[in-house]
């Protein structure tokens, strides 16, 4: 049962530290790794419960840079959308000047 548990806490290991590279190499656009990374801190458990003391260690650092992760992507996240909201009010407030009324008396003024 020992030898089970132990190979259990290595799989979880090794699929903890796969799952951060592609996190990490992911091109996705923020928040949206959030989810893997709680995934990631959920896998970080085993170690952290099950696994002899170095293993141990390994899973309280890897929870910890999980959540951490996880907290600055959702951050980042906030940030991206707070820069879609004001580029589109400037291209709303841009589109509304080009087609008002008074904008395009300009330009058959300014044709003749």
């Amino acid at each position: 049962m020992n030898k089970t548990k132990q190979s259990v806490v290595r799989v979880a290991t090794v699929v903890w530290v796969i799952g951060l590279v592609f996190c990490g190499g992911s091109l996705s656009v923020p928040p949206a790794d959030v989810p893997l990374y709680i995934g990631l801190a959920s896998i970080a458990i085993i170690p952290l419960a099950f696994g002899s003391r170095r293993y141990r260690i390994f899973g309280a650092v890897a929870l910890t840079l999980s959540l951490l992760f996880a907290v600055g992507e959702h951050n980042a996240g906030i940030k991206f959308q707070e820069k879609m909201s004001l580029l589109r009010e400037k291209i709303e407030r841009q589109y509304d000047n080009t087609n008002s009324p008074s904008a395009s008396q300009n330009i058959t003024t300014t044709n003749k």
